[in-house]
């Protein structure tokens, strides 16, 4: 197919489809783009240095540059944007949200159990999911920072960049008898967020990274991990409404954009409003600070010891 811009009408909603959706012929069919790009300008990140950060099943870091940028050594790269011009240069985390899935399933189920039974919600899909994550942020929130010095580690299916490594995988460092199950889950967030700001210090050196850090995904329904993105970071961190949704108000931005509706892309970006704001806490800067340069040496002490206990799994 011909390539077209992101805000290009590629058509009108033929007589089959428009059955099939339920919609009237005739609609104009917009061409739009992939995730990535779309959470970009859905999280309001159209000019140069606007950077945000997705947590989803995966995640990543992107911030928006003027022109083409690739860095092999972290492999790290660019990709086009929707705005004509402009790319996302991107750090990609192989999981992500998929790490909390997993703390959830595999460490917190009992205690999420008792909690459910308490709440009454067992029996609504809807409330038990949102119960779950109201729990776990608690879990969080009553844990000191840092989680007691225990770290881990959130490449459970390999990991891409700042290295790339298919045979990594997730640990906790430093456990001790003292590490009960909440330090654990707390880890799990901080391990993910560690790995956001290695991408983001690997970026800096290539662009400019804009203030405050657009947060978008599922991830950022916590205002506790967006607390301990901040922190992490030392960087302000901006919620945009309805985060779990950026990528669909993306779509839709580019809808309005190719309909006249926004005259630009930055009038598109200003109707963006972020309803939270997070500065970091400077109580907690010196054990993230320790914490975070233990994380980035895990993986160099252990590359052979992964290698040699996945290599013949793969």
């Amino acid at each position: 197919p011909e390539v077209v811009k992101a805000t290009a009408i590629v058509g009108p909603l033929r007589a089959e489809a428009a059955r099939e959706l339920g919609l009237e012929p005739g609609v104009p069919v917009v061409a739009g783009g992939g995730d990535l790009t779309m959470q970009t300008l859905g999280a309001g990140c159209v000019d140069p240095g606007d950077t945000h950060v997705y947590i989803g099943t995966s995640g990543w870091v992107a911030s928006v540059v003027n022109r083409r940028t690739l860095d092999l050594k972290h492999l790290m790269a660019s990709i086009l944007g929707a705005r004509p011009g402009h790319y996302n240069y991107i750090g990609e985390q192989e999981t992500s949200g998929k790490c909390l899935e997993w703390v959830r399933d595999h460490i917190a189920l009992d205690e999420i159990g008792v909690f459910l039974s308490q709440r009454h919600v067992a029996d609504d899909p809807e409330a038990r999911h949102a119960s779950i994550l109201e729990f776990l942020g608690e879990v969080v929130a009553d844990t000191p920072a840092g989680a007691g010095g225990v770290i881990f580690t959130p490449w459970l299916h390999g990991n891409r960049s700042p290295f790339e490594d298919r045979h990594a995988r997730g640990m906790f460092f430093n456990i001790g008898l003292d590490s009960g199950k909440r330090r654990l889950i707390r880890a799990v967030v901080e391990g993910i967020l560690y790995q956001k700001r290695w991408y983001l210090e690997c970026m800096a050196r290539r662009c400019a990274i804009n203030e405050p850090l657009r947060f978008v995904g599922g991830g950022a329904l916590s205002p506790v991990t967006a607390q301990i993105l901040a922190d992490i970071t030392g960087r302000t961190v901006a919620v945009v409404d309805f985060p779990q949704d950026a990528g669909a108000v993306g779509a839709a931005a580019c809808c309005g954009l190719a309909l006249g509706i926004y005259p630009g892309f930055k009038e598109c970006a200003q109707s963006i409003r972020a309803t939270r704001i997070h500065a970091p806490n400077p109580e907690h800067r010196a054990v993230y600070e320790r914490n975070y340069r233990i994380f980035k040496r895990l993986y160099a002490s252990n590359r052979h010891n992964f290698a040699l206990a996945n290599s013949e799994l793969s």
